[in-house]
């Protein structure tokens, strides 16, 4: 009988270490006091969160497999988990005030914070299909029971079941997947899939269907169109700082797992699946533009947005060259910070209210001109102008594609790109161009909690640096691409 080895656990110790900050958040929960369990329960999260971290550069460079091959700690798997707690710290900076106004103030919500992002580690770090699977419905379901955390609220009830229906359709496509790759293949790991496929060739009618329904079944997790259709009601009911977990971190997992799966184990090179690929982007950057514009919630418009930005990283997966993935995960990593940023805006009372619709956020700029301008930032950087990370993100993808001879996929991107420009900026416009009449006896500013405030400023910061100075994280990216082939 063989043991588990000190080397078996080694690349996993991150997600041991989120694993065991949620036990202890339990426990903090349970014997705390009353007067500080909020400030203490966040603490005690971004804390586990900072350790995580700091485990992940120690495994930097170093590539170590555990537990026969079906993990690994790479610098894609590093960098990708980077991404996640980062969103993590800043959506506990967003939450604390907000769960406390809307009696979600429970040690619970930091327990199933830190389980998704648990999730989205092995998702990431699994290279066997059944790893990958089980971190995916460990993010998915801590995600459920996220979206419902409104307990008393119909429209995060009815988000939460939409949510929970068709994530179990979506898990169905890719068991179903699994099994017959495992049937064409006679394996669930990776790299053993590849080599089967290279000896025996990708004609396997097996393989085929197995490879669509893994992409049927990940297109789902990352709102492609037309696996979009969850999104919007889903994101609009959600807690705020949720959706913006979910629009920036389980975004990203989804990603990881597609560009994983596609680079090491599904061989995606004939012509027939490049334009099935190249129709998706189409209608997921046209679809999501289209609808954006039609919305007058800005949390819903932020929504149907998400979906166009995942058009734009679909893009990259097409052309599938180094340069054009080392732009997924940079893209991966600016909107992650820009898009959560957005909705932690929207989690902060107003005038006595959270900023609903367009109309709320009128005359937004003078009653709170720190949030605004930062509002404005990450607006900006979503739009695509220079000196943000959404800038440098969207040109990597664009000028990959550009290289690589995908001149019409490029003109496509960059329309629905301008596109966009009117939706958003439409926020900038009501925010400083429209007097907004407020609710009786309401102050004319709100108070922004400080906790809060200090995550959005160092997020600000953080969309600045990627676009000033992007060459690292570029750099790093392009490493962790290394890593995969």
């Amino acid at each position: 009988m063989e043991f588990i080895s000190l080397t078996d656990l080694t690349p996993i110790i991150p997600e041991i270490i989120v694993l065991l900050t949620a036990f202890t958040v339990l426990l903090v929960d349970l014997f705390a006091a009353k007067n500080n369990r909020s400030l203490t329960l966040a603490v005690t999260t971004i804390i586990g969160l900072v350790l995580a971290m700091f485990a992940e550069t120690q495994l930097h460079g170093k590539d170590i497999t555990g537990f026969y091959g079906t993990v690994v700690a790479d610098d894609f798997s590093i960098l990708f988990e980077f991404i996640y707690m980062s969103v993590a710290i800043l959506t506990v900076f967003v939450s604390r005030h907000y769960i406390a106004e809307n009696e979600m103030n429970f040690g619970e919500y930091y327990v199933l914070l830190l389980t998704a992002v648990s999730g989205m580690m092995f998702m990431t770090s699994g290279l066997d299909l059944l790893v990958i699977f089980i971190g995916l419905e460990v993010m998915s379901i801590s995600s459920y029971i996220l979206v419902g955390m409104k307990r008393k609220v119909a429209e995060a009830n009815e988000a939460a079941l939409k949510y929970l229906l068709l994530g179990a359709f979506s898990t169905g496509f890719l068991l179903y997947g699994i099994s017959l790759l495992y049937g064409a293949t006679g394996s669930t790991l990776l790299p053993t899939i590849i080599t089967e496929i290279q000896q025996n060739g990708s004609g396997n009618p097996l393989v085929i269907v197995g490879m669509a329904l893994v992409v049927v079944a990940m297109s789902f997790k990352i709102a492609i169109v037309p696996f979009h259709m969850w999104t919007p009601d889903v994101y609009t009911g959600a807690p705020t700082p949720v959706t913006g977990f979910l629009s920036g971190a389980a975004k990203a997992a989804g990603f990881a797992v597609f560009i994983r799966v596609l680079m090491t184990g599904i061989p995606l090179d004939s012509a027939n699946w490049e334009n099935l690929l190249w129709l998706l982007a189409v209608l997921t950057m046209t679809v999501g533009n289209v609808m954006a514009l039609q919305q007058n919630e800005v949390k819903r418009m932020l929504a149907y947005s998400s979906i166009a930005h995942a058009g734009y990283v679909l893009v990259a997966i097409v052309v599938g060259s180094t340069s054009a993935i080392s732009g997924v995960i940079f893209y991966s990593c600016a909107y992650a910070l820009m898009g959560t940023g957005a909705f932690g805006i929207l989690t902060i009372r107003d005038a006595g209210r959270v900023p609903r619709t367009f109309d709320d956020l009128a005359g937004y700029g003078k009653r709170n001109p720190t949030l605004a301008l930062l509002m404005s930032l990450f607006i900006f950087s979503l739009v695509g102008l220079p000196l943000t990370g959404g800038f440098i993100g969207k040109f990597q993808i664009f000028s990959a594609a550009l290289q690589e001879g995908w001149i019409w996929l490029t003109v496509i991107g960059i329309l629905n790109s301008a596109l966009s420009v009117y939706y958003y900026l439409r926020v900038i416009m009501f925010m400083y161009m429209r007097e907004g009449a407020l609710p009786e006896g309401a102050m004319v500013s709100g108070n922004t909690s400080g906790f809060a405030m200090t995550g959005l400023l160092g997020t600000a910061v953080a969309v600045l640096y990627l676009g000033i100075f992007p060459d690292r994280i570029l750099e790093l990216a392009s490493l962790s691409i290394l890593a995969l082939l």
